[in-house]
Formats: structure tokens, C-alpha cells, sequence
């Protein structure tokens, strides 16, 4: 609901300073949520984190597979220093398939059916995505490529659901879309 404010100057101006030192209220609903959302976040987080590693561990050695970015995996270039700088390694992890064409992503998603595919991370749902069509919808396959970005890149974020479940979905998936 949008508000005006039409009184003296001065007037206006005291509320506006009010309003710039106490800032915006949340609806009362979304700051019930929020305050829900933290009592868990840590119980969230950490299995998150235990679930990417568990995850991530798996498409290593899957020959549909061409390379798995996570910084939990020991040999990830990034590893000593997320060692160093966090308490755990996030539920973000990537992974490239061993076949190069977008079709490759095209024949693997739709065979998951744990991992939803989504443009946004960090739900407490697994979802999945490939830049092609999410973060760099925008850029051509020449600008992906100059940027490190394979057309076969998944994104895959990490939920809450047990590990083995996932792991198998992406032995499933992976078997059906060789």
C-alpha cells in the first residue's frame, strides 16, 4: 500500500528522519518467517554442507563426467583457502558432463528427480541449473567459453534431503543421459 505524507515542511522532514534512522519495517508475516528461518539456519547449513560434500564426492569418478568444482574436495584449486578462511565449504558445487554440448544438460535434468531445475540457489530443496539458461543466459557460447564456462556446466545447490537419495538420483540421471 503506497502512503503520501503532505503537511508542513518541517513536519515532513522529522519523518522523514525518523524513517532514515529506523529504516523500513517488515510485514509482520515476513518478519515472523525471517525470525522462524534463523532459529534453524545453522541445523540447514550444516547439512548442507555435510550433503555437497557427500554429493560432490560422487561425480568424480562417473566417466559422464568431465570435472566437479567444489571447494570441499581436496584437489579443488580453491580448497586450501576455503580450508582456511571457513567452517565448511557451502552447498554450492558444479560439475561439468563429459559430453560438451548443451544437448548433454538438455538429456541429464530432466532425468533427476530429486534436484528441481531452478534459476535461483540456496534453497532448502536441491535445485539445479546450467548457466547457459540461468546466470549467463545473457552471454553468447563464445563468451562462456572465454569465461571458463562450459555449455555442459550444471550448477548444482545442495538441499536438506538425505545424501543417498541425491547420489543415487545423480547415478540415474547420469546412466540415463549417456
Amino acid at each position: 500500500m503506497n502512503r503520501a505524507l503532505c503537511r508542513r515542511e518541517d513536519l515532513v522532514r522529522k519523518v522523514y528522519g525518523f524513517r532514515e534512522i529506523h529504516g523500513a519495517s517488515l510485514h509482520p508475516e515476513a518478519a515472523y518467517l525471517l525470525l522462524r528461518g534463523m532459529k534453524t539456519l545453522t541445523l540447514r547449513i550444516e547439512r548442507q554442507n555435510t550433503n555437497a560434500l557427500a554429493v560432490a564426492s560422487y561425480p568424480e569418478a562417473h566417466p559422464a563426467v568431465a570435472t566437479v568444482h567444489y571447494t570441499g574436495l581436496a584437489r579443488d584449486k580453491g580448497h586450501k583457502v576455503a580450508a582456511q578462511q571457513m567452517r565448511g565449504f557451502g552447498g554450492l558445487l558444479s560439475f561439468a558432463l563429459a559430453d560438451p554440448s548443451f544437448d548433454a544438460v538438455r538429456r541429464f535434468i530432466p532425468n533427476l528427480r530429486y534436484a528441481h531445475p531452478a534459476a535461483n540457489l540456496g534453497a532448502v530443496e536441491t535445485v539445479v541449473g546450467p548457466p547457459a539458461t540461468t546466470s549467463h543466459v545473457e552471454c553468447t557460447p563464445a563468451e562462456r567459453a572465454a569465461m571458463g564456462i562450459p555449455e555442459s556446466l550444471i550448477r548444482y545447490s545442495v538441499g536438506i534431503e538425505d545424501p543417498k537419495d541425491l547420489i543415487d538420483d545423480l547415478a540415474e540421471a547420469l546412466a540415463a543421459a549417456s
